[in-house]
């Protein structure tokens, strides 16, 4: 997967930088869970310096992707199912909640927006039948893409950004076991029938899919052999 590129000298452009560096590269595993990050060996991998490095770090810590401990330092949380488990169970509260409150405000503009992220998404579904990474990693992005156009018709500047944290949290999980595993053919129905449920404007389907929807990354996770030793607590 591309990383975001680095150029500028202004240290709060550095710091944004080295957060999605470092956001990136924890997401996709290449920063391993548990590991300590260093912030010697984050200049070497980076080419940024210590200051706008301690700067990303705190905010990734803020958002849960880091750990930060007195005398210390940081390092990359461990990989746990219970942890998992409470990302799920939040991360369906939010979505349903703001999808429920984006179907009761639905226009026309809100209906284009989905059905456009739905379409994009649908023509990389059968490409993940294959062990493509750009496939997937094209994939991943219309799948934010859909899940964030889904919620945004609430009008909630909140339950969008806490929406985006959890979504990166079960992410971060998600990334691991395709490694394994490809896209089980339901997920593809599931965005159908969301998607269907919505413009049907059945709040209280669209939401029960929904909910659905995001427990499948629990359930998926927890089966797979990627994490048989890794996410015992």
């Amino acid at each position: 997967m591309a990383r975001p590129e680095t150029s500028s000298p202004d240290t709060s452009t550095l710091s944004q930088q080295a957060y999605s560096l470092l956001h990136h590269d924890i997401l996709v595993g290449a920063l391993a869970a548990g590991s300590k990050l260093r912030i010697d060996a984050l200049k070497t991998r980076y080419g940024i310096g210590p200051t706008p490095l301690r700067e990303a770090l705190s905010r990734l810590a803020a958002d849960g992707f880091v750990e930060s401990e007195e005398n210390k330092g940081f390092s990359i949380p461990p990989l746990s199912l219970s942890e998992l488990r409470d990302v799920t169970d939040q991360r369906k509260l939010v979505e349903c909640t703001a999808l429920r409150r984006a179907i009761e405000r639905m226009d026309d503009d809100y209906e284009a927006r989905v059905v456009g992220a739905y379409h994009k998404l649908k023509r990389l579904d059968e490409t993940l039948a294959t062990s493509d990474d750009e496939a997937l990693a094209r994939w991943e992005e219309r799948h934010r893409a859909f899940h964030r156009a889904l919620i945004e018709g609430a009008g909630s500047r909140w339950l969008s950004k806490f929406q985006s944290v959890l979504y990166d949290q079960a992410d971060r999980y998600r990334r691991l076991y395709f490694r394994s595993a490809r896209l089980p053919p339901q997920v593809a129905t599931d965005h159908q029938e969301i998607l269907d449920a919505t413009l049907d404007r059945d709040a209280e389907r669209a939401c029960a899919l929904l909910d659905r929807h995001i427990e499948r990354v629990f359930e998926i996770a927890s089966k797979s052999p990627v994490f048989t030793q890794a996410l015992c607590d």
